[in-house]
């Protein structure tokens, strides 16, 4: 596969607000319209409100084809709001959602340094996702531990890192908060079934669910 010059991968979103602007509206009124609901963006996160709707599906097709018209390696990454419910209960709602706003920050942060146009999602009430242009896992891998080393610190400052898990209440390993990762390379292969990715990156962060994450900013 030769490269050529780069060519920007556009989202399913990307492509859904060129298309309205080619019909001649105008920048504030493609704002209104997202406003309103459609492109929508979830007001906790800053993320793609993918709760409903094709974005995440059709952004992810996209992904395929990019792949296969550019030459650039892209991945899906999954992430799992660890013990949303025990936030909640600690903090009531409103604090919960000025939390997850502060990790979904450092999400895009990191996540954004470590590839070129990133797309990201919250498709759930503790789930988001990111499809990212990255030249390698290794810089992603990179990204997620220094996620997981903010939040850590978070955590600490916000005094949540003893939060009981409502399905581990006994087991202080499950204390406090924390984000899981599922990362998956999207492969031209997947283009006969892109439900696939999702499947992969659910069963890998399935099983981190199943490893503590430290709750002390001072772990190795």
């Amino acid at each position: 596969c030769h490269r050529k010059t780069r060519k920007r991968f556009q989202s399913y979103l990307d492509k859904a607000k060129n298309e309205i602007a080619a019909l001649g509206l105008a920048p504030e009124q493609v704002e209104i319209l997202k406003r309103y609901g459609l492109l929508a963006v979830d007001n906790v996160t800053g993320f793609h409100e993918a709760r409903s709707g094709h974005a995440r599906f059709e952004t992810l097709k996209a992904a395929i084809q990019h792949i296969t018209e550019a030459c650039e390696t892209v991945f899906y990454v999954e992430m799992d709001l660890k013990n949303l419910g025990g936030l909640n209960a600690k903090l009531g709602h409103t604090r919960t959602n000025d939390v997850f706003s502060k990790i979904a920050g450092l999400i895009r942060v990191f996540l954004a340094g470590a590839g070129q146009d990133p797309v990201f999602f919250r498709h759930g009430g503790d789930e988001m996702s990111a499809i990212i242009v990255a030249s390698n896992e290794r810089r992603l891998q990179t990204a997620i531990q220094k996620i997981t080393q903010a939040v850590r610190e978070l955590s600490e400052q916000f005094g949540l890192q003893d939060i009981p898990h409502p399905k581990h209440p006994g087991d202080p390993r499950f204390f406090g908060i924390g984000v899981h990762f599922g990362v998956v390379e999207i492969r031209s292969e997947h283009a006969s079934n892109p439900q696939a990715i999702f499947q992969e990156a659910d069963v890998q962060l399935e099983q981190n669910k199943k490893v503590p994450i430290s709750r002390s900013s001072q772990a190795g």
